[in-house]
C-alpha cells in the first residue's frame, strides 16, 4: 500500500497539491498533506589515487676482456707476452694473407689447402738468443690442428710476392725483435684462430682468424 494519500479535490485527482475550491457546502474537513519521502543522498565514491612505479634503472654491465678457449685473445697489431721469467717471449700479430702456392714457377711449394701466411713480429727479452719456437705457436679450428710448414717456408725467399724473411727458420738475438712469414697449410673451409702457447708454464695465448674467405689474397708485394 502506497505511503501518500490520493485526495479528490474539486473533482480533480491532486496529490500532495491544494487548489482553492469554490461553492458547495459548509467547511468540510481540512485535507491533510500528502507524506513525501525523502531521498537518503547517496555517498560519492572517493577515487583512490593509483600509486605510479618508479622506473628501475638498469645497471650497465662492465665490459671485460673476451677469453679464448683457455686464456686471452688479442687483436691484430697487438703486443702481448707468453710465458714469464726466462721463458718469456714477446707477440705481434701484423696481418694474415691467403696463397695457393709459395714460390716461384720453377720452385714451387703447392698447398694441400690453403697457405695462411702469418705476418708477425717476434721479440726476445731472454738471456740468449732463441730460435722461433714452431711446436708452440698453430693454428687451430674445428678438429684442425696445423703448425708452421717447413716446405712452405723453404720456399718464402723464391718468392717475389715476399719481401719479408721466413720467421719460422729465424733466430732471435737476446734483447731484439724480428718480423717475418710464417706459412702454415690448412683446410680451405673452416674458421680458425692462432694459439701461442708458453714454452713452459702459463697461459695460451689466440688472434682470431676467422674463415679463409674473408682473408686477403696474396697478390702483390708485402713489406713490414
Amino acid at each position: 500500500m502506497e505511503r501518500r494519500r490520493v485526495l479528490t479535490l474539486c473533482g480533480t485527482v491532486t496529490t500532495g497539491l491544494f487548489a482553492g475550491c469554490s461553492g458547495g457546502g459548509g467547511g468540510g474537513s481540512n485535507p491533510t498533506e500528502t507524506e513525501t519521502e525523502t531521498a537518503t543522498p547517496t555517498a560519492t565514491a572517493t577515487p583512490t589515487e593509483t600509486a605510479t612505479a618508479t622506473p628501475t634503472e638498469t645497471a650497465t654491465a662492465t665490459p671485460t676482456e673476451t677469453p679464448g678457449p683457455g686464456g686471452p685473445t688479442h687483436e691484430l697489431d697487438e703486443t702481448f707476452t707468453v710465458g714469464s721469467g726466462d721463458d718469456a717471449l714477446g707477440y705481434r700479430i701484423i696481418d694474415f694473407y691467403r696463397t695457393d702456392y709459395i714460390g716461384n714457377s720453377v720452385n714451387r711449394e703447392t698447398a694441400n689447402g690453403t697457405f695462411l701466411l702469418v705476418i708477425m713480429e717476434l721479440s726476445n727479452p731472454q738471456d740468449a738468443a732463441v730460435s722461433f719456437p714452431r711446436n708452440n705457436v698453430a693454428v687451430v679450428g674445428g678438429q684442425t690442428r696445423r703448425y708452421l710448414d717447413q716446405s712452405g717456408t723453404r720456399r718464402l725467399s723464391d718468392d717475389d710476392r715476399l719481401d719479408a724473411p721466413a720467421l719460422g727458420s729465424s733466430t732471435v738475438p737476446t734483447g731484439e725483435s724480428q718480423a717475418g712469414v710464417v706459412p702454415f697449410d690448412i683446410p680451405a673451409e673452416g674458421s680458425y684462430r692462432l694459439e701461442i702457447s708458453p714454452l713452459e708454464s702459463g697461459e695460451t695465448h689466440y688472434v682470431s682468424v676467422g674463415t679463409l674467405s674473408e682473408i686477403q689474397t696474396l697478390e702483390g708485394s708485402i713489406v713490414e
